[in-house]
């Protein structure tokens, strides 16, 4: 019974200073928060920090990585037998768990984060759309691939800066015929 109570306690001790990080992290670059900062906004002592975390990056690192596992696990669940690279199934999917994280995924892709998070779902989508090639040149590949994914950073940036108005499946949809059909889809 102990041993719950203890791990309830680090994890809501976990949570606070993640969310912490999450409040500074909405007023200033990652470089510019101590740790007495995230110590002060957390109500915990310095040496509770240092009990889970070497410094604040360790702290934005464990975050991303925590983000990027359930991001993996998404896209563990698509079939890729079809020959586009992501379904709108699970791009909704995923797009759904962006939502329910919006405040962290707005953070982690704004300019107060350090780029490691965007470059990581750069390198998992890039995993991605390897599946299946569109050019015979794979030089114009991956000029391709580089296009498509930086635009869907950039829509998925504008949708959570701008609202989320939309829905994640009218997103998706979107970002999904931009991808495949091109702009002219639209006009």
């Amino acid at each position: 019974m102990n041993e719950k109570l203890d791990d309830r306690r680090v994890r809501k001790t976990k949570t606070a200073i993640k969310d912490a990080l999450v409040e500074l992290m909405q007023k200033q670059h990652i470089s510019g928060i101590s740790i007495r900062a995230i110590c002060e906004e957390a109500d915990i002592n310095r040496s509770t920090f240092y009990a889970h975390y070497a410094d604040q990056y360790d702290l934005l690192a464990q975050i991303e990585n925590e983000l990027m596992e359930k991001l993996k696990q998404h896209l563990e669940e698509q079939d890729y037998s079809d020959n586009r690279p992501i379904s709108d199934q699970v791009l909704t999917s995923i797009l759904e768990y962006i939502r329910e994280n919006a405040q962290l995924f707005r953070i982690l892709l704004s300019e107060n984060s350090d780029f490691h998070f965007q470059q990581d779902i750069m390198e998992l989508a890039a995993i991605v759309t390897s599946r299946t090639t569109i050019a015979k040149d794979k030089s114009i590949q991956a000029y391709l691939n580089d296009f498509g994914l930086s635009g869907c950073i950039s829509v998925i940036k504008r949708w959570l800066d701008s609202g989320m108005h939309e829905s994640p499946a009218t997103l998706a949809d979107f970002i999904v015929t931009v991808v495949y059909r091109g702009m002219d889809a639209f006009l």
